[in-house]
């Protein structure tokens, strides 16, 4: 719109301009030209509505206009401008600014130019007009219309609009696809009815919509256009006029085919697992019948334990050991076959090897004592293994009751062969050892008293030297009798033991380390905590025999020159240790049991120690010599 300025123009004229301006735009600037330059901008009062900042601060700062608008829209309006100031006509454009506050703002820029008598640019009106609105509804539309195409065009459910005879009014792209249309022209205008079929014909379909308003998620079978059969899942909504007038109808149709050809090869190999699984089962079950079979036969007692120490499976025989129905069994704690100390022990044992994988127990033969439900307790030999990658335990109990009955039976016939051998040397060799030294020295008696000088009444058939040497010889018979006597006495002492009473057997101990210290090569000594008493002679008389033996050992194989023995107290038990200097012994396993090949007194020690419910030990140093010790828990030692 071009206007040619009078050079006198009405009040009347200008303030209708005014009025017309005013009303087609939110707010206006003029520009003033000269020699096609802008010389000045007069922003009117309406500026600070639309941009937030006053007329003042444009004064103040020329560029603040340009500054407003964005980055991406500042070429559209230089354009616009630069049109204006070359004499062409220019379109109205639209903008984005930024307020004042940081909000973007639309606006649509119209310029009215103005001319003098001469024609040349002297001013320009730019009229500007708040849009921000009219430009979000289109953005809500053109988002309505993307989301439509979203929903309608890019479904995969077959969507159309269909009118009341079933002519196709509109569909999308996966509808025809699915009827096995060539394009979507096809489709639009063909008819539905030859989908559908009893009991869902197209006739009783909109009597059902006519009914109901819509059918939700039907299942039917129908076909495409090449004949294929499809199942599909459909739902039809249908659309009604004020009157109640079905005018349109609205489906969406799923095609279930290939669900369904996958459901029923599902329910096919799920039928075919359970029935394997069945089979498996019965073979599992009749497997753990066998099974259990076999462990119910067993003699021993089978118990198997998960990670925190309960029961899992036990055996018949393990039910006859101690006395427990299964059922009493199953899901207990394994601490409660055991007697104290063991049975507070045990789950701290169990909790350190799960943590540090130390074995002390496992895959080794223990003899420990076992309780039965009445609460008595008995010897039993265990084996403990564990189940790989289960952290399960399983361990075979064996009731080693004849075994130690035999084993008793067994030292008692010793010794009392030792006490017969004993009584045999004492009475018989000892007897006749004392009579041959009594005649030696009768002879020696005999042969002193012969003058060393001849007489007349004395004939010597000897030489001088051959009558010493007799007489040393009949001295030196007459001694080694002697001592062979005593030793055979102390011999037969050794093998004829008396019982140790249960207060003396420190003052026993004690009385043997003293019996060593008088060796010239060994050196002995004993110590011992106060008021540590047994209970009983046949306890107190097996400790005293394993020290014995114990320091016997070491007399023999171990070169040692320092012996000592200690009896004390510790973690409620009973401890007998002996220990000396000497080459040391490996002859035992890592579990504290001998090895074939080591000597009967070895064995004896143990089998000593178990037989009053101990625990046995014996190890070499690695500063050399060798320790053996015995553990009597305070309870068994109080009780047996």
């Amino acid at each position: 719109m071009v206007e040619q300025q009078s050079q006198q123009t009405s009040p009347e004229s200008e303030s209708r301009y005014h009025q017309l301006r005013d009303a087609v735009a939110d707010y206006h600037y003029h520009v003033l030209l000269e020699n096609g330059r802008i010389v000045e901008k007069q922003h009117g009062p309406k500026c600070a509505d639309i941009t937030g900042y006053q007329p003042e601060e444009y004064i103040a700062n020329p560029r603040l206009w340009i500054e407003l608008v964005h980055e991406d829209d500042r070429p559209a309006i230089q354009q616009q401008i630069e049109r204006v100031l070359s004499g062409h006509n220019a379109m109205a454009v639209e903008y984005r600014i930024r307020r004042r506050d940081g909000k973007l703002c639309w606006l649509r820029k119209l310029i009215i130019p103005y001319y003098d008598a001469d024609g040349r640019l002297t001013a320009y009106d730019a009229l500007l007009l708040d849009i921000t609105e009219e430009k979000m509804a289109q953005h809500s539309l053109q988002q309505s219309e993307e989301n439509y195409r979203l929903l309608f065009d890019d479904d995969l459910t077959g969507d159309y609009v269909a009118s009341p005879d079933g002519e196709i009014l509109l569909c999308n792209r996966a509808l025809v696809d699915m009827f096995g249309f060539t394009t979507r022209e096809q489709a639009i205008g063909s008819s539905l009815c030859g989908f559908y079929s009893d009991p869902y014909s197209w006739d009783a379909l909109i009597a059902r919509i006519r009914e109901a308003g819509m059918l939700d998620r039907f299942e039917r079978i129908t076909r495409r256009n090449d004949g294929r059969t499809l199942h599909v899942v459909e739902t039809v909504i249908g659309t009604f006029d004020e009157r109640g007038n079905l005018m349109r109808l609205k489906g969406y149709v799923f095609d279930d085919t290939h669900s369904r050809v996958e459901t029923a090869k599902l329910q096919q190999r799920n039928n075919d697992l359970e029935e394997a699984v069945q089979l498996r089962t019965r073979e599992i079950r009749a497997e753990r019948s066998h099974l259990e079979a076999i462990l119910d036969s067993a003699l021993d007692g089978i118990i198997s334990i998960d990670s925190r120490g309960m029961i899992q499976t036990i055996n018949r025989s393990a039910e006859r050991l101690f006395g427990y129905t299964r059922a009493e069994v199953i899901g207990q704690n394994v601490n409660m076959l055991m007697p104290s100390p063991y049975h507070e022990e045990h789950d701290g044992y169990l909790r350190r090897y799960l943590k540090t994988g130390e074995q002390r127990i496992l895959n080794s033969v223990r003899e420990v004592v076992a309780q039965r439900k009445d609460g008595t307790t008995f010897p039993v030999e265990v084996s403990i293994t564990e189940v790989d990658h289960l952290q399960a335990f399983t361990g075979i109990v064996h009731d080693i009751s004849e075994r130690k009955q035999l084993q008793t039976h067994i030292l008692q016939i010793a010794e009392d062969e030792q006490r017969r051998i004993g009584q045999e040397l004492h009475d018989g060799i000892g007897q006749e050892l004392t009579g041959l030294a009594l005649f030696a020295g009768s002879l020696v008696e005999v042969l002193d008293a012969i003058p060393q000088e001849s007489s007349q009444g004395t004939v010597r058939q000897l030489h001088e030297s051959q009558f010493t040497s007799l007489r040393s010889l009949a001295a030196r018979i007459s001694s080694q009798l002697n001592a062979t006597n005593a030793h055979i006495r102390q011999l037969a002492h050794g093998m004829m033991p008396v019982q140790i009473e249960p207060c003396g057997l420190q003052a026993a101990l004690a009385e043997l380390a003293v019996s060593i210290d008088t060796h010239p090569q060994i050196t002995c000594h004993f110590e011992s905590s106060a008021n540590v008493i047994v209970a009983d002679n046949a306890t107190a008389t097996h400790l005293y025999r394993i020290a014995q033996e114990a320091i016997s050992n070491s007399l023999r194989h171990s070169l040692a020159t320092e012996i000592s023995i200690t009896l004390g107290c510790k973690d409620h038990h009973v401890v007998l240790e002996m220990k000396d200097n000497g080459v040391g012994i490996h002859s035992f396993d890592n579990s504290g049991q001998a090895n074939r090949g080591t000597g009967m007194g070895l064995r004896t020690m143990q089998y000593r120690c178990g037989l009053i419910g101990g625990t046995f030990h014996i190890e070499a140093s690695l500063a050399g010599g060798t320790s053996v010790r015995c553990l009597i828990p305070e309870k068994s030692v109080k009780e047996s």
